[in-house]
């Protein structure tokens, strides 16, 4: 009785000291590039230049994101109406993440902008991705 009571009570006292510690936790901010001592405030170059927030994204990357959005959609309505087979449509999501990982490979390398040849490619490829919507539905 005794080893229950102390396991029930030190149990009871960890989860309160957890939930007491959540709550009494600030918001996590990402760093806005200033770094706030007591004595006194600095700018730290280093800190803006490291964090990027991910929607800042340039347009021809957005421009690829919703021409994939809407392949997508194209996709997922099609089968719902079983104009597309299972397996069809599975192969066509399997282009459209193929094209996402691209899109965001060339954004990632180039801080979030897309060169030109490198759009002018996925667009052709969104649009033979189109094509084949149309012509396995």
């Amino acid at each position: 009785m005794r080893s229950t009571l102390k396991t029930i009570t030190f149990t009871a006292i960890a989860l309160s000291l957890a939930a007491g510690g959540a709550f009494a936790a600030d918001r996590h901010e990402p760093p806005s590039g200033r770094v706030q001592t007591h004595d006194h405030d600095t700018t730290d170059p280093q800190a803006s230049s490291q964090y990027m927030p991910a929607l800042l994204y340039k347009p021809r990357l957005n421009q690829v994101l919703i021409g994939l959005r809407s392949a997508d959609e194209k996709i997922q309505q099609d089968e719902a109406m079983q104009r597309l087979s299972a397996s069809a449509a599975r192969k066509l999501e399997s282009e459209t993440g193929s094209i996402h990982s691209q899109a965001m490979a060339a954004a990632n390398s180039h801080d979030g902008m897309i060169p030109n040849a490198t759009y002018q490619r996925l667009k052709g490829e969104i649009r033979k991705l189109d094509q084949d919507i149309a012509r396995l539905s």
